[in-house]
């Protein structure tokens, strides 16, 4: 089996990755070139197009199949070969379907029950239809930037050109067949994305007076900011961890924080650099909660060496790997919410945050004077989608759905009273 894997490197001050074996060398010079020209994506990006990279190295190897080989020589990869990788993509990658029968069913005497076990084994081990996506996504990229190296667009032969094309449309077409929409869409329209008594037992233990608080008191006013930012504004969770002092605004026309994508923060010492996905935009914020914010600036924040070196609004307050007054890292964003998902004996994240955020403002907008597309509108401008993003099309279902209800009891109270 290949011995290799994924590296995060950091040198003058940027993040890159590489594909390294057992002596941390880089794999094969072409993945190394490969996964440079992917620098001017997120760092999270980069690290999931190589890690579906790896996955797609690891299997042709297992096969015995030299992809770089391949494709230079015009060889290309068969249909039956794809059609076997397309069926190992719907799999975890520690899953190889050459082991027709799980070890401990092996001497099974019935041969229907071995196979209803071994199909089920199959449904288990799948993966999301995203996964599966990425890593077709990511295997056409990959050749088609293979062939781009090997052949020549002015001298590549017509029938080598031709079976490539073919090749590649049919990725495509599988990668289309897997465009599913987020899974948050199938929560029902009655739902709410926090159930009520969860909701209002997650208010009650953040605050950092509650005797509920599960967290240490030096981390108690962070960690309240830090969930009531996300649920006040719906900002994601990369742009809480990049937010700065600097972007904090608050004058007359009230308080906001200024959230906008950078890709590269050459002033971010985090090896994985957070960053936020979505336009530039202003994100409204409650004149109280920025007071406790300027508070938490102020105060605990300052007290915590190091932390006067850089403009980063969160910080680490413990000093694992050294890192105490550095930027609070992604992954501390989570183990906030792991341990308040502990306490409400529910799973909250940060992501859901946001999903409460379109909810509460629904219910709000309900009470406005707006038109429809005016509250849709300004839901954009606040997730930083653009003007023509379908996203708001999965969060006006809920909307649309109440509205509905209220349409239907009114009539069907109307047509009671008439009997």
């Amino acid at each position: 089996m290949l011995d290799a894997t994924l590296k995060r490197y950091k040198w003058n001050k940027k993040t890159f990755f590489a594909i390294v074996n057992g002596h941390s060398c880089p794999f094969e010079p072409y993945v190394s070139a490969y996964l440079n020209t992917l620098s001017s994506y997120a760092n999270s990006t980069q690290h999931r197009y190589g890690r579906d990279l790896l996955f797609i190295l690891k299997y042709f190897d297992r096969k015995g199949i030299d992809l770089t080989g391949r494709i230079a020589s015009g060889d290309l990869i068969s249909m039956a070969e794809y059609s076997d990788f397309h069926t190992q993509c719907a799999l975890s990658s520690d899953i190889d379907l050459d082991s027709k029968v799980v070890p401990l069913l092996s001497h099974a005497e019935s041969k229907t029950f071995r196979n209803i076990m071994a199909s089920n084994n199959f449904v288990a081990s799948k993966v999301s239809s995203e996964t599966q996506r990425g890593r077709l996504n990511r295997l056409r990229s990959y050749i088609t930037w293979l062939f781009e190296q090997f052949h020549d667009p002015l001298s590549v032969g017509e029938k080598l050109e031709r079976n490539f094309e073919k090749l590649t449309m049919k990725m495509l077409q599988d990668e289309r067949s897997l465009n599913v929409v987020e899974a948050h869409v199938n929560r029902h329209p009655t739902k709410d994305a926090i159930p009520p008594d969860v909701f209002c037992k997650l208010i009650e233990i953040i605050r950092p007076s509650s005797p509920n608080n599960p967290f240490t008191q030096r981390n108690r006013l962070r960690n309240y900011l830090v969930v009531t930012l996300l649920l006040d504004t719906g900002i994601r969770r990369g742009a809480l961890a990049k937010l700065k002092i600097s972007d904090l605004r608050s004058d007359s026309s009230g308080a906001a924080l200024w959230i906008y994508p950078e890709r590269d923060d050459v002033s971010d010492p985090r090896l994985e650099r957070p960053n936020q996905k979505t336009k530039a935009h202003l994100a409204a914020l409650n004149p109280t909660v920025m007071d406790a914010l300027l508070f938490y600036i102020e105060s605990d924040r300052k007290l915590i060496c190091g932390s006067a070196e850089n403009d980063f609004v969160f910080v680490s307050n413990s000093n694992a790997k050294g890192t105490k007054g550095q930027p609070l890292a992604a992954k501390s964003i989570n183990e906030v919410f792991f341990t308040l998902s502990k306490v409400l004996c529910y799973r909250v994240h940060p992501h859901l945050m946001r999903h409460m955020w379109n909810d509460l403002f629904d219910d709000n907008s309900d009470h406005q004077n707006f038109t429809s597309q005016q509250v849709e509108d300004a839901r954009k401008y606040a997730m930083g989608w653009s003007a023509n993003s379908a996203m708001s099309d999965i969060y006006n279902d809920r909307r649309t759905y109440q509205k509905v209800r209220k349409i239907m009891q009114s009539h069907q109270d109307r047509v009671d009273g008439a009997k």
